[in-house]
């Protein structure tokens, strides 16, 4: 799912206001509603980081949905990869 779309899901999920959450992440309620409708890009990793917090989400799930591996596992993007591949090649023999 696009990242706009992920955000707006959980936000009306929790039944919060885009003026609510803008607020708490600080920023203004034009931007995020220009992210939710896919009309930006996903936003930088502080503010992907900020958004999980104010909605209570594990920040790898929004960063997934961004498409980007969360920062603490940037460093380790070849591991990431290899065990990505081992799961695939294991879903794939089944």
């Amino acid at each position: 799912m696009a990242f706009g779309k992920c955000l707006r899901r959980e936000r009306e999920r929790q039944d919060m206001t885009l003026t609510e959450l803008a607020r708490r992440v600080e920023v203004s309620i034009a931007y995020l509603s220009r992210i939710e409708r896919e009309r930006e890009n996903p936003p930088p990793d502080h503010l992907v980081s900020a958004l999980a917090r104010a909605l209570d989400l594990p920040a790898d799930d929004l960063f997934a949905a961004a498409r980007r591996l969360p920062p603490d596992l940037r460093a380790r993007t070849e591991d990431v990869i290899a065990v990505y591949r081992q799961q695939a090649a294991r879903r794939a023999s089944r």
